[in-house]
């Protein structure tokens, strides 16, 4: 069996490996009638399609992981096996337009077992759930960073700390999906940053974060530097992959996770305290910054395609403002199309109201999280440049 279900019980991973045993073996079957490039040669990274004797070696891959799936020892599930399986669940699924059911593959499997003892509810319930190879996605892949290695390495060629310290992906794991080219351009990225610059980098760093907060406006500058921060990444190094891409777009408490992550690595040592989701009586606000009695700020985090997300900065902030009395508040708005990024332009306006209207200060930020922005060649325009 392949090692991707850890924590789980031993039942669980033989029903889920049953199933997976039935797709990749149809899957083997359709494709053994065609040309290898017809069927199974598209389940690799492109790179891998271009190797010399690639249907042998291609052919050998398969019949090994096909073996792994159903031997009962356990197996590294590495990045490419990952890739491979996931386009073999997904080839399978389309090509049989959502007709390859596993429901009854998944009802016998639990039916010769001693399932109530041997399985918890939360297992129970996920493999009654599985009916498709699609939903066999979801149960076996706990991320899918192996699909945008592309992207990852275009921020890590940019900003390797932002691949490393934030989005804490690890591209020596997936050297296997690079291309020969790319694999020398990423040695040599490595072997540019020694030890020593990137100590002088972190130490420069953390000396601009930890200055002394000697005052409100000193903290009101170190929570719009924040966000600022997250804007940047998000607009114009790639971030908006984390966010919206070829599997969907993230929901809100999704987009929330990744900018506590980047609340904690930007403001560590400043003495800021962050506290996500508190309750302040009259609901939940999304994070909470403070240091000290004297210096907070509420921050609430909506995303544009949220039918009531100007009510957000209308009346939810201001509540939570007046309840807890804090004096500063940001609203930040994730916009997934240019469309709605353009038709928030006057909420900056708005806040400006507020803040007068509640004797707060009241700010809004939106963020093209579009990925639509141009790449510096093709600009044309100051506008197009993103930075207004």
């Amino acid at each position: 069996m392949l090692d991707i279900f850890d924590g789980n019980s031993k039942v669980y991973k033989k029903v889920v490996h049953e199933a997976l045993d039935i797709v990749v073996e149809h899957f083997m079957e359709v494709g053994s009638n065609l040309e290898y490039d017809e069927i199974y040669g598209c389940v690799f990274p492109l790179h891998k399609q271009d190797e010399e004797d690639r249907e042998n070696q291609g052919l050998a891959f398969l019949k090994k992981l096909h073996r792994e799936i159903f031997d009962k020892f356990s197996h590294e599930f590495s990045p490419l096996k990952e890739y491979v399986l996931y386009h073999i669940l997904l080839f399978v699924h389309e090509g049989s337009e959502g007709t390859f059911l596993l429901s009854d593959t998944i009802q016998k499997s639990l039916k010769k077992r001693e399932t109530s003892s041997s399985l918890d509810e939360d297992e129970l319930n996920v493999l009654n759930s599985i009916e498709t190879p699609k939903d066999l996605i979801g149960v076996c892949f706990e991320d899918l960073d192996f699909l945008d290695v592309e992207e990852i390495f275009d921020i890590y060629k940019t900003d390797p700390e932002i691949v490393t310290d934030f989005l804490h992906v690890d591209l020596e794991y997936y050297t296997d999906l690079l291309p020969d080219d790319i694999l020398t351009e990423y040695n040599q990225i490595q072997e540019y940053l020694n030890p020593e610059e990137k100590s002088t980098k972190q130490d420069a760093d953390v000396k601009a974060i930890t200055e002394t907060i000697k005052s409100k406006n000193d903290f009101y500058k170190k929570v719009d530097y924040l966000i600022s921060m997250f804007k940047h990444y998000i607009e114009h190094k790639k971030g908006h992959i984390l966010f919206n891409n070829k599997m969907g777009q993230a929901n809100e408490k999704q987009v929330q996770v990744v900018f506590g992550m980047m609340a904690n690595l930007v403001l560590q040592e400043s003495g800021i305290v962050i506290s996500p989701e508190v309750d302040t009586g009259r609901g939940t606000v999304d994070f909470q910054l403070s240091k000290g009695a004297d210096f907070q700020a509420l921050i609430e985090l909506k995303l544009g395609n949220h039918g009531r997300f100007k009510d957000g900065l209308t009346y939810q902030l201001p509540t939570y403002l007046l309840t807890e009395q804090v004096d500063y508040g940001f609203f930040v708005l994730v916009c997934y199309t240019q469309e709605i990024y353009e038709e928030v332009e006057s909420l900056y306006h708005k806040a400006d109201e507020l803040s007068q209207k509640y004797n707060r200060k009241i700010k809004f930020e939106r963020i093209d999280a579009s990925g639509t922005l141009d790449t510096a060649s093709k600009i044309r325009t100051e506008k197009d440049m993103g930075f207004n």
